[in-house]
């Protein structure tokens, strides 16, 4: 009996470590099993989305605007990634911004306060929800997080090429490389940059006018496809029609806040005014009051002048390489300032450089239905006033007695 019961104890002893020990295994693999839980609930709580918003009333904001959203369930936080920040206490802000030197960087805000903004402004936001595995909106959240250290967060603004919209689209580029596919919104070298530009500042005519002014004929390049999106309205076009792996990247379109602006079509003011100031100086001319036309001629060729340097300033003072041999210089002559304190007087160089400069613009107004830069129809009264005040100093007179001797 003695043996038996010492047999049956030790039979008992293995079997209570190997139940033991089975236990053990088993809170081992249910651990485990929790760990990856935990750790894939965290990824999947992460929504990835772009948010477009819709023209403003400004310059600044009537080309729209793009940003990125994450909303994470797990930290229950809702934030905004905005790369159109840029220091406006700079004290040195508006000579970098001329110059093309401010930078520009990543920014994060909640989005109730990004909501806000716009929901005063009456501009639209459509959101696209991205169709992001678990792993890549991590991806694209670790990306995100990187960029806002300070290290990171600054860039070079150029509006045509890095900006707000395009940095989003490098983001999918940079974080899924040959797996994402940017669809196609317009066929390569259909539409130039100026056109795409003057369809948005459609309505602020002054502001389209001068910065018309300004860019030369860089802008009047084709653009390809990618290039596009430097607009947001294209970028959401694009991301709408773009896929990653294979499959749509897009799972859901919404609107969050409707376009409430009324911007009705606005009258092309310097259009109008142009043609209303050469037929004021027509007028002028056949009238007992033509005699004072020699102040206009002063002030106008004064400020032809000073727009041509301008011009110069913009070509070689900053980094904006879009308003480079810019082909208005050749009727905004800088030189015309010196003609405007020659006008008062009567001298040789005077005529001489009238008749000059009045050859010189009639050769660009010729070059300008070859050139690569597109012609402002505005500038068509401003090149006639020109040529006729020109035309008008270009010939000698009774009392030129230096001109005659000259010839």
């Amino acid at each position: 009996m003695e043996i038996l019961f010492k047999n049956l104890k030790n039979q008992f002893l293995v079997k209570f470590i190997l139940l033991n020990f089975i236990l053990f295994l088993s809170l081992i693999h249910i651990a485990n099993g929790q760990t990856k839980t935990d750790s894939i609930n965290k990824q999947s709580s992460l929504r990835i989305s772009l948010l477009t918003c819709g023209s403003g009333e400004d310059l600044y904001s009537v080309y729209g605007h793009s940003a990125i959203r994450v909303v994470d369930s797990s930290a229950m936080t809702d934030i905004v990634y905005n790369y159109g920040t840029f220091n406006f206490s700079d004290p040195d802000f508006y000579l970098k911004f001329t110059r093309g030197k401010l930078l520009y960087y990543v920014n994060d805000e909640s989005f109730d306060d990004f909501m806000n903004m716009y929901m005063q402004d009456g501009r639209s936001v459509y959101e696209q929800v991205l169709n992001l595995k678990s792993a890549d909106a991590q991806t694209v959240n670790d990306f995100l997080i990187n960029n806002l250290k300070e290290e990171n967060k600054y860039y070079k603004y150029d509006f045509l090429f890095d900006n707000c919209s395009t940095r989003l689209k490098d983001i999918f580029t940079k974080s899924f490389g040959k797996r994402f596919k940017l669809g196609h919104v317009i066929a390569d070298d259909s539409m130039s940059f100026r056109t795409v530009l003057n369809y948005y500042e459609r309505n602020i005519h002054w502001e389209r006018f001068g910065i018309n002014l300004l860019l030369s004929n860089q802008v009047d390049n084709k653009m390809t496809n990618e290039q596009s999106t430097f607009l947001p309205d294209y970028l959401m076009r694009a991301i709408a029609v773009s896929t990653i792996d294979g499959s749509s990247i897009v799972k859901e379109t919404m609107q969050l806040l409707p376009e409430k602006n009324n911007r009705n079509a606005a009258t092309n003011e310097p259009k109008l005014y142009g043609w209303f100031l050469l037929l004021g100086v027509l007028l002028i001319s056949f009238s007992s009051m033509k005699k004072h036309l020699i102040y206009f001629d002063v002030l106008f060729f004064l400020m032809l002048g000073l727009l041509g340097f301008v011009m110069l300033f913009m070509w070689f003072g900053t980094e904006h390489s879009v308003c480079a041999w810019n082909r208005n210089l050749l009727w905004a002559f800088p030189l015309h300032i010196v003609f405007a304190f020659l006008i008062p007087r009567e001298s040789t160089q005077k005529l001489l450089y009238a008749k000059y400069t009045s050859m010189l613009l009639v050769v660009s107004m010729f070059y300008s239905l070859f050139a690569q830069q597109e012609y402002i129809a505005e500038i068509t009264p401003i090149l006639i006033l020109i040529l006729y005040r020109l035309s008008k100093y270009s010939k000698p007179t009774m009392n030129n007695m230096a001109f005659k001797n000259f010839f």
